[in-house]
């Protein structure tokens, strides 16, 4: 029992570094970019970037998320596994490489050559990245992830100054800068987690393609609902208002990803203890007692930062992006379901339900395009934002419900949702006033109710670290 808290407390601070440091440059960089580039530019790229995200788990067959499932199942070897994931990637980008000349030489897509450039870079480096650090946790390297995350880190933060400040490259040197801090980690953690000899020790077999294959196919359809959930909005809000318009609603996550980089630095730990200490029926309450204190911080978090939103938005929106901070609370509340759902998601990920897991967010998808093409049309860049909510709140409650049926977690849920109902309301009032003090008691009341909850499972982490 101890080790199970020790284990996933000392994995979460690990990757804590890893990406602290890259969340909190990038969140200061905004102003950089919102000085320097226009909102039609930063829409613009905002979009290359949102579809090589769509792309990395469709051509890649969601390989990424196999490599961290097998790796860690003991019928299988690591070095296989890597085989497998390595080979993919490689036919993959020549895929897409085939692809964009095509699309190229018949004028069927209509954008310069630098963002065609920086798509496919954008697809290779991410999917290299993406498969190196779920190997490298299976091996239990989480010490050089976190080093490779701050290298990038630094990376990122001095070229961006050069390229943008002193050579003053513009839409061309923010793509360039995005592309060379993944590029360098993706080195570090190739050399250092020692890839190269594990990539040579193994082999191709098709029994394990086939059931690596069996695994990630399904995912896909996981994948691209996810993307909807997450991306669509963007080119349906580009669609009837323009890119300028979508700049200023891309801006406008920089804020949530406060809070979405502190639940993501959790989810990296918490996807190899889903795996590692899955109990069907949590008989030390280890995953109940996990669950409700993310919930709670969660909430907390997100009323916290929405208080400050305004605060936040004055810092980091310059000139035309401002009008940013209307959308952020109904992300931020979108996000804390995102982070619910990714949480149960990892343990039907133990569970190999990977059906379960696509079927799932395919619901929350539908639901999403339906909203924007309901609420867009209406109501702009607020119906987008809103529509996100409602799609990550409807795959946490399918989800939940589908969850019973293969674990009992043990979990305090009249606080949890009397919480929610006061960080509705404080939503509410914060998407309309321009003003934060008359959100306090919303906050204050969030702390009380769950004073006694947080504390008592903070105790029990304690205890059990220094058993």
């Amino acid at each position: 029992m101890k080790n199970k808290y020790k284990n996933l407390s000392i994995n979460t601070l690990i990757f804590t570094i890893s990406s602290f440091g890259s969340k909190f440059i990038s969140f200061f960089l905004v102003p950089l970019y919102t000085a320097i580039l226009s909102t039609s530019e930063y829409g613009s790229v905002d979009l290359i970037t949102t579809t090589a995200q769509l792309l990395i788990p469709t051509l890649t067959l969601n390989v990424q998320d196999a490599v961290l499932r097998f790796s860690l199942d003991k019928d299988y070897k690591k070095e296989d596994i890597l085989v497998v994931s390595n080979r993919i990637i490689l036919f993959s980008s020549l895929f897409l490489i085939i692809i964009l000349c095509l699309a190229k030489i018949l004028n069927l897509i209509d954008i310069g050559n630098n963002y065609l450039v920086f798509l496919f870079c954008s697809f290779l480096m991410g999917t290299i990245n993406n498969c190196l650090n779920m190997y490298l946790r299976s091996t239990d390297k989480m010490k050089l992830i976190g080093i490779c995350g701050v290298i990038s880190t630094f990376i990122t933060c001095i070229t961006n100054i050069i390229l943008l400040l002193v050579i003053k490259l513009g839409v061309n040197g923010y793509m360039i800068a995005y592309i060379s801090g993944t590029f360098i980690a993706n080195i570090g953690m190739f050399v250092f987690g020692n890839v190269w000899s594990d990539l040579r020790v193994g082999k191709w077999k098709p029994y394990v393609a086939k059931n690596v294959f069996a695994y990630s196919i399904p995912l896909i359809a996981n994948s691209i609902a996810w993307w909807i959930n997450n991306a669509s909005d963007r080119y349906i809000l580009t669609f009837f208002c323009g890119t300028s318009l979508n700049g200023i609603y891309s801006v406008s996550y920089k804020i949530p990803s406060i809070l979405a980089m502190i639940q993501n630095t959790f989810y990296n730990a918490w996807s190899v203890s889903a795996i590692t200490e899955y109990d069907k029926d949590d008989n030390d309450g280890f995953i109940g007692n996990v669950f409700t204190l993310y919930t709670v911080f969660s909430i907390i978090l997100c009323s916290g930062i929405m208080l400050f939103n305004l605060f936040l938005a004055k810092l980091v929106y310059s000139k035309d992006f401002f009008l940013a901070w209307k959308y952020v609370p109904l992300l931020l509340v979108g996000t804390v379901f995102n982070g619910l759902g990714l949480f149960i998601g990892c343990i039907f990920t133990a569970v190999k339900q990977s059906k379960v897991i696509s079927s799932t967010t395919i619901v929350g998808a539908a639901i999403n395009t339906v909203l924007n093409f309901t609420f867009i049309p209406l109501i702009g860049a607020i119906g987008a934002a809103f529509a996100t909510l409602v799609g990550y709140f409807v795959v946490f409650i399918v989800r939940y419900y589908r969850l019973r049926n293969i674990i009992k977690m043990k979990v305090r849920w009249i606080p949890i949702i009397i919480s929610l109902v006061a960080l509705g309301f404080q939503c509410i009032i914060a998407s309309i006033f321009e003003v934060s003090y008359i959100q306090i008691p919303f906050f204050i009341t969030i702390l009380i109710i769950n004073n006694r909850i947080g504390i008592k499972i903070i105790e029990i982490f304690k205890m059990k670290i220094r058993k």
